[in-house]
């Protein structure tokens, strides 16, 4: 496997676990990149538990051997296998479909410029999903879509604010995430505390044999509001949803830590988060 971001990590742990050797070759620093760095550890270990090879490096050629695949990197190493899966990236497929001819503008890469309302420069015409450039992710290709079909029809629409996304990794286990990240948080120098707890200290996890995964949320240190979360575990993009909530309403991690959960149950570890960060947003309530 060739490329270790989201495509990358999800293929490569699908197919170690229907048994096949895989070997996860690694052009970043770090497999998952752009995810949360204690969650892509974790990912990585997990692989490493599971007998999969990753390789830090950049491949530079893929040749057919006659029995095989061999994957040349950049510092000479040869890497063999009996299939090389590619997932360094998309491009997209508008070239030749006669946009261009129609008024549709086109970025320098290829993809549909929109507005914040999924309109094309040409009349009347909209455009949603990867091709547009936005987040590759198919809830906001179909939030664009609704956003389109409403504005065309007349409706009031609001735009999508991409702060707001909630995203997943479908890994086992998996990476949910939404908001802020913590190095975002770190370069636009905003004043923010992190709360974690492992999943293995819930008690529904105990009994559902989940030991692996964690929940971090970030909050304001002056508001308490809700800035980021991170969870990773079975069905995290199930869990994520509540701080999805709490992120678009603006709300508190005193909110979140008040409302109800039931006992036992993996919900309960996302209030427990929340209510070790309680003392933030005191001064603001002064």
């Amino acid at each position: 496997m060739v490329g270790s971001g989201v495509t990358g990590a999800e293929f490569a742990g699908a197919y170690n676990l229907l048994g096949s050797h895989v070997t996860l070759i690694a052009s970043g620093e770090r497999v998952l990149p752009t995810q949360d760095p204690e969650a892509s550890d974790l990912i990585t270990d997990i692989f490493h538990e599971r007998g999969m090879d990753v390789v830090g490096g950049r491949a530079q050629a893929v040749a057919n051997t006659g029995y095989g695949v061999s994957v040349t990197l950049a510092d000479g190493r040869v890497i063999e296998g009996s299939h090389c899966l590619m997932a360094v990236g998309s491009v997209p497929n508008t070239a030749g479909v006669g946009l261009e001819e129609a008024g549709v503008a086109l970025d320098e890469r290829g993809y549909i410029m929109v507005d914040k309302v999924s309109r094309t420069s040409a009349r009347g015409v909209y455009a949603a999903g990867d091709c547009t450039g936005v987040f590759p992710l198919a809830s906001v290709a179909a939030t664009q879509g609704r956003i389109a079909m409403a504005h065309a029809l007349g409706d009031a629409v609001t735009p999508i604010d991409l702060r707001r996304v909630a995203s997943n990794v479908f890994t086992a286990p998996e990476i949910a995430s939404v908001g802020a990240s913590e190095a975002e948080l770190k370069e636009r120098g905003i004043f923010y505390e992190v709360s974690k707890l492992d999943l293995a200290r819930n008690p529904r996890a105990k009994m559902l044999g989940i030991d692996q995964g964690f929940v971090k949320i970030f909050g304001h240190t002056v508001t308490g509001q809700v800035l980021g979360a991170v969870i990773v575990g079975s069905r995290a993009g199930e869990h994520i949803f509540p701080l999805t909530l709490a992120l678009a309403n603006h709300l508190t991690v005193d909110q979140i830590a008040s409302a109800f959960t039931v006992y036992p149950s993996l919900s309960g570890t996302v209030s427990e988060v929340a209510r070790r960060l309680h003392h933030m947003g005191d001064a603001a309530k002064v």
